[in-house]
């Protein structure tokens, strides 16, 4: 088969690999679509071994496949020719000797074929709908991470939120918002062709290089707020931050109603100075959010099964797996480019 190998920075080369064994309990599935991530990109451009990435492996974690062998043990309602969603994380049996980074971030989306160890229905497959494109289900793991924080934020329909980053993950941020039936978002960034993106789906889009997030939002929602504490707040129930600046805690902080919630979706590598008192005279729940569960899956596949989000949008680009190294060229061009997806047939 072919396989997109990691070699180091800026060094990917397609090449001719073995095919995955199928064990009794295994299932070999065929990659149809898969989508760049991240994490992919920052090992691209910068290095692996953080994420879990290593020269002279395979990598990718997202993809949108069909199974293509089935082992001997398995149980039969896996058939050959389903289409299916791979948890990455859950590819490999936890005593296999590597990472969680390694086992999801060296799953092996950039390659043609993949095995899934111990493979069962809902637990690491899940089957898609009909109705559910392979582009679709190409976006189903980032969709899944923002799924993971809204639900995090414990949010309901009657909502107002904002979210921080208009990038892949706050996108998906958005659709996992509507999804739920909340009708007023607001997306925060400074790429605004990025925030036309996020308004054509349905968000109301602020450049914060271009004014006060505070103030806007008291325009919007009413200026008559305050906190416990005394401070001036605004009239949002939900903050999600998937952009990871040193200034956005301390900014939702400073103008936080009472029982207002912050979910941090973004991974940060760097302190933030904050005034604890902050979060006591609001009374915040104050959260972190890491990856998914595979209860969030499922969500996202029947969102995508009823049609409740305009996610597919945020695909952008496609290339063929022999393109990967273009592909990553494009993935890094944030005024054009959102979700890029190999095409693998």
């Amino acid at each position: 088969m072919k396989a997109a190998i990691y070699h180091g920075i800026e060094n990917v080369t397609v090449e001719e690999v073995a095919m995955p064994e199928c064990g009794d309990y295994d299932v070999i599935i065929k990659n149809v679509k898969s989508g760049i991530c991240g994490t992919d990109i920052g090992a691209y451009y910068n290095g692996g071994e953080a994420a879990g990435i290593f020269p002279e492996h395979q990598f990718g974690h997202e993809m949108a496949s069909v199974v293509y062998k089935v082992g001997a043990k398995v149980d039969p309602e896996i058939k050959e020719g389903m289409r299916v969603f791979l948890n990455p994380c859950l590819s490999k049996r936890p005593d296999c000797g590597l990472s969680i980074l390694e086992i999801c971030d060296e799953c092996g989306a950039f390659s043609q074929y993949v095995q899934v160890q111990d493979a069962k229905l809902h637990y690491n497959l899940f089957p898609l709908p009909e109705n559910v494109s392979f582009n679709e289900a190409a976006l189903i793991e980032p969709f899944a991470v923002g799924m993971h924080g809204v639900n995090m934020g414990k949010a309901n329909s009657s909502d107002r939120v904002v979210i921080y980053g208009a990038g892949m993950i706050g996108l998906c941020t958005l659709a996992a918002c509507q999804s739920k039936g909340i009708k007023e978002v607001v997306v925060v960034d400074i790429n605004e062709w990025r925030l036309k993106k996020a308004e054509e789906m349905g968000a109301i889009p602020f450049n914060a290089s271009k004014g006060n997030l505070k103030e806007f939002l008291q325009e919007k929602f009413g200026a008559d707020l305050q906190s416990a504490a005394g401070q001036s707040a605004v009239d949002i129930d939900l903050y999600i931050d998937t952009a990871g600046t040193k200034t956005i805690i301390p900014e939702v902080l400073g103008m936080a109603k009472n029982r207002s919630r912050l979910v941090i979706v973004a991974l940060y590598h760097h302190d933030v100075t904050i005034n604890p008192y902050q979060i006591l005279g609001a009374e915040m729940d104050v959260v972190g959010s890491f990856a998914y569960a595979n209860s969030d899956i499922e969500e996202v596949i029947e969102a995508l099964h009823a049609k409740s989000t305009p996610v597919e949008q945020i695909i952008t680009h496609h290339f063929t797996l022999d393109q990967i190294n273009d592909a990553f060229t494009q993935a890094r061009d944030a005024n054009c480019a959102l979700k890029v997806v190999i095409d693998h047939e």
